[in-house]
């Protein structure tokens, strides 16, 4: 699952080397399992050992910056590491991570004091990027003091992708401003073979030694213990798919953008500072179960069907965290600014407050339980050997996307369509069907929109997004009077009325206003159902 990532670092890394310069370049490509040393020592005397050739070492990195982290903020991270009696200076340029894989191009180079040097990378594509820092505005920002026991190991046997991968068994910790954070994880480095045996052996170990997956660089850690700041929830990426491109290619970029989606907001569920990761997290799961069901035809059933189950488990595990967001932010909160003495809504605030809470430590337990590990790791095999090829013969999957994408889209269209007759007579569960499947067009139209002309996708996206965004809003006050309810029948005795009293003023807000709003929804959908299908327009001209 590593192509898409070290898209930027495969291209500084092809210039990097034609470059010449006096600079090692190459492409890091791990994985991360943590848990406590404990675990970890166990798992590596298991499935390592302590026969062969073990290294042990112990090494020491600062990492520096500016005073306003321009590398970090441009993919770059520089490092002086004391590798026994040696210095080595490192600059990485961050491809991401997905599904738990990470792949950045490095350049390597020895250097004789602790003071970092950037003429020492000899690739101007690469400085181009960092851009102009001068050598007095470098400084230390965190150090990592590690010990680790390392071995190479082959992956073979019948049915097992071959790769040779070193195992590092990681402990020790990052030190920022007197802050300290403990390091306890094995980590997985490709040398040779395919990003699959990686996935594979990783499995095998986790089935046996249940740890978690860790998607953030210690890099990564140091920022957030140096700058105090939380993960940030992050918004899908954009990608383009080529008018002429195959279906097998298609649905590689498709699944790909979504397991990425999905892990990039990894370290922000757990953090449950930023709501945005939740939110996120659901949506990149919620574009991978819609790709599933568009891709359904040529998939086996039964991935088909394990991939939709995991995805849906999760997509569960984060709902009560999301609905208790949306809530407290988008409706409690604009009421309680226009009350702000009334000690219902008061209460209802403290009493919705515990029950985010409660939704995020079951978010955080989801991510750090085997269940889910063993899911990012077996997806990311699936998706490293395009597992959907195994269903398919070569030419099934060499069509080109476009004639499938007319029809797929033509299909959900129609459907939506269907569903939206009489639109201003149509109940709250008709609505939260059409709404459903609007989604599901949307996801489409995103996935497929590079296909087409743009001059003709923006005016049908526009305004499906906001007709889509309208039943949200209708969708969300739903689902708060469900939760509600809820909250409200088990209560204590002493606060049922209480909060009853304060749901009601809430539900009642919007209940009054979604009266005047509906004839615009209305308008909305009148302006969607005349809106252009692009799609069809390309058909003609075919």
């Amino acid at each position: 699952m590593v192509e898409a990532s070290r898209d930027v670092a495969v291209k500084s890394l092809e210039a990097g080397t034609r470059g010449g310069g006096a600079a090692d370049y190459n492409l890091e490509i791990e994985l991360k399992l943590s848990g406590p040393p404990d675990l970890l020592a166990g798992a590596w005397d298991r499935h390592v050992g302590n026969r062969g050739r073990i290294s042990e070492k112990h090494l020491v990195s600062t990492y520096f910056d500016t005073p306003d982290l321009r590398l970090k903020r441009r993919g770059f991270t520089l490092r002086i590491r004391r590798n026994g009696r040696g210095l080595v200076q490192t600059l990485k340029a961050d491809g991401g991570a997905e599904a738990g894989l990470m792949a950045r191009g490095e350049w390597s180079t020895p250097v004789r004091s602790m003071t970092p040097d950037l003429s020492k990378v000899d690739d101007q594509d690469v400085l181009d990027r960092i851009g102009l820092i001068l050598p007095s505005e470098l400084a230390p920002v965190f150090t990592t003091d590690i010990t680790r026991r390392a071995k190479k190991v082959t992956t073979t046997g019948r049915g097992k992708p071959r790769g040779v991968i070193e195992v590092a068994l990681d402990r020790g910790e990052i030190q920022a401003d007197g802050r300290r954070q403990p390091i306890s994880e094995i980590e997985f480095e490709l040398l040779e073979g395919s990003p699959q045996a990686l996935y594979t052996f990783a499995a095998g170990i986790h089935a046996q030694s249940p740890l978690t997956i860790e998607t953030v660089s210690k890099a990564g850690r140091g920022y957030r213990l140096a700058s105090a700041e939380p993960h940030p929830g992050l918004r899908a990426s954009g990608f383009d798919l080529a008018p002429d491109v195959t279906l097998d290619a298609a649905m590689g970029r498709v699944f790909r953008a979504c397991g990425q989606h999905w892990l990039a907001n990894h370290a922000a569920v757990l953090d449950g500072v930023d709501p945005e990761g939740v939110h996120q997290m659901r949506v990149a799961l919620r574009r991978l179960r819609s790709a599933l069901s568009l891709f359904k035809g040529v998939l086996s059933p039964d991935d088909a069907a394990w991939l939709q189950t995991e995805a849906k488990a999760l997509i569960g595990d984060l709902g009560a965290a999301r609905d208790w967001d949306v809530f407290s932010t988008e409706l409690l909160q604009p009421v309680i600014d226009a009350r702000p003495a009334d000690a219902d809504l008061q209460a209802l605030k403290v009493a919705v407050t515990d029950e985010q809470r409660s939704g995020y430590e079951r978010a955080r337990a989801a991510l750090r339980s085997p269940r889910y590990t063993a899911f990012v790791l077996e997806f990311g095999a699936w998706l490293e050997s395009g597992g959907w090829r195994n269903h398919q013969a070569a030419a099934q999957l060499d069509r080109p996307l476009l004639q499938l994408a007319d029809r797929l889209l033509e299909k959900r269209h129609k459907k939506a369509m269907k569903q939206g007759r009489g639109f201003r007579r149509l109940s709250d569960e008709a609505l939260h069907e059409l709404r459903i499947t609007l989604k599901k067009l949307r996801y489409a139209t995103e996935f497929f929109a590079a296909l087409y002309d743009k001059g003709r996708t923006k005016p049908y996206i526009r305004a499906l997004r906001r007709l889509q965004d309208d039943l949200g809003h209708l969708n969300d006050v739903a689902v708060a009077e469900v939760r509600l309810r809820g909250l409200t029948e088990t209560g204590s005795s002493n606060s049922i009325g209480t909060l009853a009293t304060g749901a009601g003023l809430v539900l009642g807000w919007y209940a009054q206003a979604l009266a005047t709003v509906r004839p615009r929804i209305a308008g909305d959908w009148r302006h969607f159902a005349a809106s252009k299908p692009f799609w069809r327009h390309h058909q003609r001209e075919a």
